[in-house]
C-alpha cells in the first residue's frame, strides 16, 4: 500500500509497565483461619482477585459461603461462585464445588474497579478474626507499586466452633437491629413482561437455568438482548446478570442503558455450560421507563444469558416500546424504487452486480437494493449514485459481501493487483448509503487486502461490519460517515485521504503497530475523526504496543474525541469537533 520509509510515525504512546511483587502481611495466629484473599492482577484502576476457602473441620461441608467488603473498590463480576450483594458482597458455592471434604479447598475469582486493599473475609469456615483490624489498617494505609498483593492467613490449631457460632449470632442480631430496610429486587426472565427482544433463541438444553430457559444468542458481534425496566426514582441501581459460558474463552459485551453505553463486561468461561455464574454492573436509571440492552462485542456472541436481576425499591418490569424509532432503518423506506437481491434465488436478482447493472451510471433517482441474508462472493464495483444497499435489520452478521484478493494477487498480466485493486467492494460514486451489511476481505495475512475502498461525496454507512487484516477500510477520498459500525484489522486498517467521521464505532485491533494511516491533503481541514465509540483488541495484543496512527504523507490527520481506548493504546490529544463544522452544509441523515 504505502512506502513505509515515507511514513511519519505519530508520537510513541505511553507504555504501561507492570511490576509484580507479592506482599505478605503478617497476621496474628487465628486470624481469618481458613480463608485467604489474593490480588492476582492489579492495573491501577482495577484488579482481579481470588478467595480460597478451606475446610479445616473434621466433617464434610455440604455448602459454603463467604462475604467481604471492599473499602475502595466495587466488584463487577465473579466466576466459580454465585455473587450477590453490593458491598458487602456474598459468594456462595456452585453445585460442582459446594461439597468440601476435611482439608479440601475451593477457590473463586472476581474482578473489581478501584483500589485493591486487604479486606476481611467472613464465613462459617473462615475462623475468628481476633486481630484483623491492625492487619486491615496496615494494608489500607500502605502504598505500593506492586501488581500482586497476597493476603494469606495462618490456621488455628483447633477449629473455633464456639467463636464461629457466637459471631454468626452477633451478626444476625446486628442485622435485625438495623434501621435500614433491605432493598427489593426484580428478576427479569425470558418470555415475561420486561423482556423485549433478543438476537437468538430461548433454549433449555443446559440444566440449572431459572424461568422457562435461557437466551442462546447468535454467534455474531452485535447480538443483543433488551429489557424494559420501570424505576421509581432517578438513581444508580445494582444489576446482576446470570450467565453460563462453557466456551473456549471469555465473551465480552457492552451494557447500554437508554441508548448510552455504560460499561463493557467480561463473561469468563468455566468450561461447563451447566455451571451458571453472575456478573454485576451498576446501571443509572431515570424515573419511569428505561431500556437496558446487552450487546455482544465478540464474534462468538453473548454468553448464555439466564436472567437479569435489578435491585432497588420501586423496580418493576415495563411494557416493551411499540413506537417506531425516531431514526428510520432503510427497510422502513417506502417512497423509493426497490430491487431485491437474494443468493438463494428468492429475489429478483441473485447478485448485487446484476441489480446494479439495471441502473444507469447517471442515475438521479434514490433507489433501494434490499439484500436478503446470505454470503455474496462477488468483487463489486459501484459507479451508480443515489443507491442504498440495505440489509435486513439486525442481520448484518449474516449478510456478507466477500472476496479474497490481496495486493500480491496476480493481475493476469505478469503483475499484481496492488492495494487499490484488491478491494472486495469499491465505491466510486456519490450519495451512496450502506446499512446492516458485512463487507469482508477473506485474503488473510501476508499482504494488504482491502475490504472496502470508498471514494465519493456523501457516503454513509450504518450498522455495518468491515472485516479484514492489513488495510481493511480504505477511506480513499471525499466525505464519509460511519455510524454504529464494527471495523477490525491489523496494520493501518483504517487509512486514506477522505474527510471521514467514525461516530460511535468499535475498532477492533487484531495486531500490528498502528491502527490508522491518514493521508489528509494539505488543503483539507479534517481527516479521520473518531467521535465516541471504543477501541478494543484481541487478547493476543499486548498492552501499550499499538499506536493510534501514523501519518501517510506530511499532513495526515486523525483525531479521537471521547473515544474509549483499550489498554493496548493510550489516548493522546483532544479537540472540539462537530459534524456541522467538519461537513459544512451536508448533514448525514444517519446522524439524526
Amino acid at each position: 500500500m504505502k512506502n513505509i520509509s515515507n511514513l511519519m510515525k505519530a508520537k510513541t504512546l505511553l507504555q504501561h509497565s507492570v511490576l509484580a511483587i507479592a506482599i505478605s502481611l503478617p497476621l496474628a495466629s487465628g486470624s481469618w483461619a481458613s480463608c485467604s484473599y489474593t490480588v492476582t492482577n492489579n492495573w491501577g484502576g482495577g484488579f482481579t482477585g481470588e478467595i480460597k476457602v478451606t475446610n479445616d473441620t473434621t466433617s464434610t461441608v455440604a455448602n459454603w459461603s463467604v462475604s467481604w467488603q471492599e473499602a475502595n473498590a466495587s466488584v463487577t463480576n465473579a466466576w466459580n461462585a454465585t455473587l450477590t450483594g453490593s458491598n458487602p458482597y456474598t459468594a456462595t458455592a456452585l453445585n460442582w464445588n459446594a461439597s468440601l471434604a476435611p482439608g479440601a479447598s475451593a477457590s473463586f475469582g472476581f474482578q473489581a474497579n478501584g483500589t485493591a486493599g486487604a479486606p476481611k473475609v467472613n464465613g462459617s469456615l473462615c475462623g475468628a478474626a481476633t486481630s484483623s483490624t491492625a492487619a486491615t489498617s496496615t494494608a489500607a494505609t500502605s502504598k505500593s507499586s506492586s501488581s500482586t498483593a497476597v493476603i494469606s492467613s495462618s490456621k488455628s490449631s483447633t477449629p473455633a466452633v464456639s467463636s464461629v457460632a457466637s459471631s454468626v449470632a452477633s451478626s444476625k442480631a446486628s442485622s435485625a437491629a438495623s434501621s435500614t430496610p433491605a432493598e427489593s429486587s426484580w428478576v427479569f426472565e425470558e418470555s415475561a413482561v420486561g423482556f423485549c427482544n433478543n438476537s437468538g433463541v430461548i433454549d433449555t438444553k443446559h440444566t440449572g437455568y431459572t424461568g422457562t430457559g435461557f437466551i442462546d444468542s447468535e454467534n455474531a458481534i452485535g447480538a443483543s438482548i433488551t429489557w424494559s425496566v420501570t424505576a421509581a426514582s432517578a438513581k444508580t441501581y445494582a444489576a446482576q446478570i446470570r450467565f453460563g459460558n462453557g466456551g473456549a474463552g471469555a465473551r465480552r459485551a457492552t451494557v447500554v442503558v437508554n441508548d448510552v453505553q455504560i460499561k463493557t463486561l467480561d463473561f469468563p468461561t468455566n468450561s461447563v455450560w451447566t455451571q451458571w455464574q453472575t456478573v454485576n454492573v451498576d446501571v443509572p436509571l431515570k424515573a419511569g421507563t428505561n431500556s437496558i440492552k446487552l450487546v455482544a462485542d465478540t464474534a462468538d456472541g453473548l454468553a448464555n444469558i439466564d436472567n437479569l436481576r435489578v435491585t432497588g425499591n420501586g423496580i418493576t418490569p415495563a411494557a416493551c416500546p411499540t413506537t417506531t424509532p425516531t431514526t428510520s432503518d432503510c427497510n422502513s423506506i417506502t417512497n423509493q424504487p426497490i430491487l431485491r437481491v437474494a443468493a438463494d434465488g428468492s429475489g429478483q436478482y441473485k447478485t448485487l452486480a446484476a441489480a446494479l447493472n439495471t441502473l444507469s451510471s447517471s442515475n438521479t433517482t434514490p433507489t433501494q437494493i434490499r439484500i436478503k441474508p446470505g454470503t455474496y462472493r462477488e468483487k463489486l464495483l459501484v459507479t451508480t449514485p443515489f443507491v442504498t444497499f440495505c440489509g435486513e435489520t439486525g442481520k448484518q452478521a449474516s449478510t456478507i459481501l466477500t472476496y479474497g484478493d490481496g495486493a500480491s494477487t496476480s493481475n493476469g498480466s505478469g503483475g499484481t493487483l496492488g492495494t487499490t485493486n484488491s478491494a472486495s467492494v469499491t465505491i466510486k460514486a456519490n450519495d451512496i448509503s450502506v446499512e446492516n451489511i458485512t463487507i469482508e476481505n477473506s485474503f488473510g495475512v501476508g499482504s494488504q487486502a482491502v475490504a472496502l475502498l470508498a471514494r465519493g461525496q456523501r457516503l454513509q454507512f450504518r450498522n455495518c461490519r468491515f472485516l479484514g487484516n492489513q488495510d481493511t477500510l480504505y477511506a480513499h477520498s471525499g466525505t464519509q460517515y460511519y455510524r454504529n459500525c464494527y471495523i477490525q484489522g491489523t496494520v493501518d486498517f483504517i487509512f486514506g485521504a477522505a474527510t471521514a467521521i467514525f461516530d460511535n464505532n468499535t475498532m477492533h485491533v487484531l495486531g500490528g503497530s498502528a491502527m490508522t494511516a491518514p493521508n489528509t491533503d494539505q488543503t483539507v481541514a479534517y481527516g479521520l475523526v473518531f467521535l465516541g465509540g471504543k477501541v478494543t483488541a484481541a487478547s493476543s495484543v499486548s498492552k501499550g504496543t499499538v499506536a493510534l496512527g501514523r501519518n501517510w504523507g506530511a499532513y495526515g490527520a486523525a483525531a479521537f474525541i471521547r473515544t474509549e481506548l483499550g489498554q493496548h493504546i493510550a489516548p493522546v490529544g483532544a479537540a472540539k469537533y462537530t459534524i456541522s463544522n467538519i461537513f459544512g452544509s451536508w448533514t448525514p441523515s444517519y446522524s439524526k
